[in-house]
């Protein structure tokens, strides 16, 4: 992990800058050009609505969600049914399970270890 010393004005004066750049190059530069694009293709050439930078922005940061999600899928959903496997059960599996203390029938089905974090509210 890096650390930054920021002493007076002028590191402070940089830091701005390279956030200002980096949100120049990684937001404004592709929703404007989406924007043109837009314009162009669908604006002029199929009558369709025109767009704003605001909504040009909008429209980047759901193809850059949509990108992440197709080519690179780091969310993975994963619905439990009875009770977990003995052999390589997970803690976040366990708490996701939705089941209440009353509707538990066994030593089978055992509450979750103490340090696991669960879900479940009990009073």
């Amino acid at each position: 992990m890096h650390v930054f010393h920021i002493r007076g004005f002028s590191s402070i004066l940089v830091l701005l800058l390279a956030v200002l750049a980096i949100v120049t190059l990684l937001i404004a530069l592709p929703a404007s050009f989406l924007m043109v694009l837009w314009n162009a293709v669908i604006y002029e050439g199929f009558k369709g609505p025109e767009i704003s930078f605001y909504q040009g922005a909008l429209l980047w940061g759901a193809m850059a969600a949509l990108i992440k999600l197709v080519f690179k899928p780091e969310i993975k959903f994963q619905i439990m049914s009875g009770s977990p496997s003995k052999k390589g059960g997970k803690p976040e599996a366990t708490a996701m399970k939705a089941a209440s203390s009353e509707e538990k029938d066994g030593p089978e089905e055992a509450a979750a270890p103490e340090a696991a974090p669960t879900l479940d509210k009990q009073n």
